[in-house]
């Protein structure tokens, strides 16, 4: 995934993410694990994250799912040179010198309830709110918030098979921030193509689409129009995402032997 945030904007957001996820069963238990790799560049910070996640997944008796999952990492940022920030020498807050990478622990939680027609979930990332940038002092000058979602959605079959509609929310907040909510839709014809809006409620306008090309590869495009107070002062969001998913054969190799009666 790449995604270019306040396109034009001098120091913008840039950030991009690899991740690799798989389910597996063990213990007759359904389980599924991931690593997540992701780069943000914002102004004069460059920062990378890295985490291993395990979930479990439980079966319920009505046909849906229940995951837990919990994912375990580092936050690595680093901030630019003293002479990016010489308009600043006055501020006593601004570093005087370049700090080199510092990383701090990090832990993500989450849980998923899905049915066949809804779902509904909640995560929080920066759980422990890790410290980042040790200074010469071996304190850390920053520390990376919490962040909370909640999110949900609607699974509407239409008439026609082959169109599917999904209205869904997203709840996310800080303890910092004031809560932010998102909402949107989005449409499925034959299980391939797709495309919907979005609004985030006082913040941006948004459409997005994507196809599957062929079995397991799909591409994805998202576009948003600022709407606050930076309108008009930057060309938007632009997000593009491409995955692929194919089945791993664990199962053992069947034997097979020969006999020279049956030559």
């Amino acid at each position: 995934m790449q995604r270019s945030q306040y396109m034009g904007f001098e120091g913008a957001p840039s950030t991009w993410s690899l991740g690799i996820d798989a389910p597996f069963t063990l213990l007759d238990a359904k389980h599924g694990a991931a690593v997540v790799i992701t780069g943000d560049k914002v102004g004069n910070f460059d920062n990378m994250s890295f985490s291993l996640g395990y979930a479990y997944r439980h079966p319920l008796s009505n046909g849906a799912t229940l995951a837990v999952g919990l994912s375990l990492g580092g936050l690595s940022y680093k901030l630019a040179s003293a002479s990016a920030w010489s308009s600043y020498a006055t501020d006593p807050l601004v570093p005087t010198r370049e700090e080199s990478a510092s990383t701090g622990f990090d832990m993500n939680l989450g849980a998923l309830y899905d049915s066949k027609f809804y779902y509904v979930s909640f995560a929080c990332r920066h759980l422990n709110q890790p410290g980042v940038l040790t200074m010469e002092s071996g304190s850390k000058a920053m520390t990376v918030s919490s962040t909370f979602y909640l999110s949900g959605g609607y699974r509407w079959q239409t008439s026609n098979e082959k169109l599917e509609v999904d209205p869904s929310a997203l709840l996310s907040f800080t303890a910092i921030t004031k809560p932010q909510l998102a909402l949107g839709a989005n449409v499925f014809y034959a299980k391939r193509y797709w495309g919907g809006l979005f609004y985030r409620i006082g913040d941006a306008l948004g459409a997005m689409g994507g196809l599957t090309i062929r079995e397991g590869l799909r591409l994805g495009v998202a576009y948003e129009h600022s709407l606050s107070e930076l309108t008009g002062t930057n060309g938007g969001n632009l997000e593009f995402f491409i995955s692929y998913a194919f089945e791993l054969k664990m199962a053992k190799r069947e034997k097979k032997y020969k006999s020279i009666r049956f030559l």
